[in-house]
C-alpha cells in the first residue's frame, strides 16, 4: 500500500524556522519562497531583527512590575481584659508587594512552636480573650510574587480579676487600712447558682465583708413576679415594696463566717413619682414608709450591729428603676412610667427617718448613698446636687473603668464628698470572679477602715 504523506506547506515552515531563530535571539536572514504555482522564486518581507538582548530585556521590565514583598508597618504587643469592655484586639500588619497572601500564626506562652490560626489569612487578626490565653504570641507570614517575610513576634496580656484589689488600691492610691467584699442579692442566691459566702470569706480574708440587698421599692404595686430564690410565682400587694428572699439567709451565712455586714434598700416607687391621679403605681407610698420598712426588716433579720464603735453601714441605692404600664380601671387608659432616681430632698427624707428611727431603737446608724461617680459629682445652677445629702451621708460609689475585675487606674469622682473625706467604700467592678462561689460575675468592693464606725 503507498502511504501518503501530508507535507506542511513551504511557507508555513519558513515561518516556523523564523519564529524559532527569533527565539534564540539571532538575527533572522530574509526568506524566499518558493510556490510551484508562481513563475519563480518570490522574496518574502523579512521580519524586525531581535536583540540578542531581548529575552533579557522583557524579563527585567515584567520584574519592575512585579514589587518586592516588604512589610512597611509591623505588628505591636497588646493588653485587653478577660471581662469587661476591652476584652478583645486588632493586630494589624501593612505590606507592600504583589499579590500578597497572609497567614497569621500563634503559639502560647509555654510553646515555642508556631501553629497557624485556621482562616486568619487577612492584613488583620481580632485575638479575643475569650480564645486565647495570657502570655500568648502572634506573627504573620506575608508572601508575595518576589519573596516572603515575616512579621515581628506581638505578646497578647489578658488581664483577669484580682484576687487582691484591696492590696492595688492601696498601692496604686498611697492609701492604707482597706479592706475587700462583695454586695449580694437574690440575683446571687437562685435554684441554679447560690454563691458559697466560704469561698467568699476566702476572698475577702480577716477583714472582709459582704453588703446586702435588704429590700427594694423598684416593682409597682399589684404586680406579679419570679422570686429569684425559689423561682415560683409571687406577686406585689398594696404597697411596693418587697424584702429581699436571701436576705436573711445571707446575714446568717456571713455572720457565721465572720464576714462584716452592711444593708442596702433600692429606691422604688413613691407617690412624688407616679404622675397618675390614682396613684396606680405607688399608691401613695413615701419615703418615709420606704425608712420605715427598711428598719424594720433591718433588725428582724439582718444580723444588724449598730454599735458606737462598730456600726454597719445602712445604704439607700439611688438608681433608676424600669419603665411600668399600668391600666386605669376608671378609665380603660394606659400609663407607661419610668421609675426615675430619687431626688435629693427624697433621699434626706429616707435618710433623716431612718437615722431617727434607728436611735429610737439603741443603735448608732451609720448612714450612706450609693451612686454611680458621674451622678455623685453632678452639678446644678454650679453648685453640687448632692451637697446637702453629702454632710449627713457617706459615699459608696460605683466607678468600674474598665470593669475588668481589677481597680481602676484612677479614682472615681466624688463630687462633695470631697469635702468630707471622699468615697468610704467604692465599687470597682461588677466583673469579679471568685473561685468556688458557685455563681459567676460578682459586684465587689472596697472599703476603708472607718467605713464601720459611724460618721
Amino acid at each position: 500500500m503507498t502511504r501518503t504523506v501530508k507535507r506542511q506547506p513551504k511557507l508555513l515552515l519558513a515561518i516556523s524556522v523564523a519564529a524559532a531563530i527569533a527565539a534564540s535571539g539571532l538575527v533572522a536572514p530574509a526568506l524566499v519562497q518558493t510556490d510551484s504555482s508562481a513563475s519563480g522564486p518570490v522574496a518574502a518581507a523579512a521580519p524586525s531583527p531581535v536583540s540578542a538582548a531581548g529575552a533579557p530585556a522583557a524579563a527585567e521590565a515584567l520584574a519592575s512590575r512585579t514589587k518586592k514583598t516588604k512589610i512597611t508597618s509591623n505588628i505591636s504587643s497588646a493588653t485587653i481584659s478577660r471581662y469587661g469592655t476591652k476584652t478583645s484586639t486588632t493586630f494589624r500588619v501593612k505590606a507592600a508587594g504583589t499579590k500578597l497572601r497572609y497567614q497569621w500564626q500563634q503559639h502560647s506562652a509555654s510553646s515555642k512552636k508556631w501553629k497557624s490560626i485556621k482562616g486568619a489569612k487577612s492584613s488583620k487578626y481580632l485575638a479575643k480573650a475569650s480564645t486565647w490565653s495570657n502570655g500568648t504570641r502572634f506573627r504573620v507570614i506575608v508572601t508575595g510574587k518576589r519573596g516572603k517575610k515575616i512579621s515581628k513576634t506581638a505578646k497578647l496580656t489578658v488581664l483577669y480579676p484580682t484576687k487582691t484589689p484591696a492590696k492595688d488600691a492601696a498601692k496604686a492610691f498611697h492609701l492604707s487600712g482597706l479592706r475587700q467584699g462583695v454586695d449580694l442579692s437574690s440575683y446571687q442566691y437562685t435554684p441554679s447558682g447560690r454563691v458559697n459566702l466560704s469561698a467568699v470569706k476566702s476572698w475577702a480574708g480577716t477583714n472582709g465583708f459582704t453588703i446586702l440587698r435588704n429590700g427594694s421599692g423598684s416593682r409597682p404595686i399589684n404586680t406579679s413576679f419570679t422570686n429569684a430564690c425559689t423561682n415560683k410565682a409571687a406577686s406585689i400587694g398594696a404597697a411596693p415594696v418587697t424584702e429581699d428572699c436571701s436576705y436573711a439567709t445571707l446575714a446568717d451565712g456571713a455572720t457565721a463566717r465572720g464576714l462584716k455586714l452592711g444593708g442596702y434598700w433600692f429606691n422604688g416607687w413613691i407617690s412624688s413619682i407616679d404622675t397618675t391621679s390614682e396613684q396606680l403605681f405607688a399608691n401613695s407610698y413615701t419615703p418615709t414608709a420606704s425608712a420605715m420598712q427598711f428598719v424594720t426588716w433591718l433588725e428582724a433579720d439582718g444580723n444588724y450591729t449598730g454599735s458606737v464603735s462598730n456600726s454597719d453601714p445602712i445604704v439607700l441605692d439611688v438608681e433608676a428603676g424600669s419603665a411600668w404600664t399600668k391600666t386605669s380601671a376608671a378609665t380603660g387608659k394606659k400609663y407607661t412610667v419610668s421609675l426615675r432616681a430619687w431626688n435629693a430632698s427624697e433621699v434626706t427624707e429616707f435618710l433623716t427617718v431612718a437615722k431617727r428611727q434607728l436611735q429610737l431603737d439603741g443603735y448608732y446608724p451609720n448612714l450612706y448613698v450609693y451612686m454611680g461617680a458621674s451622678n455623685a459629682s453632678r452639678t446644678a445652677n454650679g453648685a453640687y446636687v448632692w451637697r446637702d445629702v453629702a454632710a449627713v451621708a457617706r459615699l459608696w460609689v460605683a466607678y468600674w473603668g474598665t470593669d475588668n475585675g481589677r481597680v481602676p487606674t484612677k479614682q472615681p469622682a466624688v463630687g462633695p464628698w470631697a469635702s468630707y473625706g471622699g468615697w468610704s467604700m467604692w465599687q470597682y467592678t461588677s466583673n469579679n470572679r471568685i473561685s468556688g462561689s458557685g455563681v459567676g460575675a460578682l459586684d465587689s468592693d472596697i472599703a476603708k477602715s472607718s467605713a464601720w464606725t459611724p460618721r
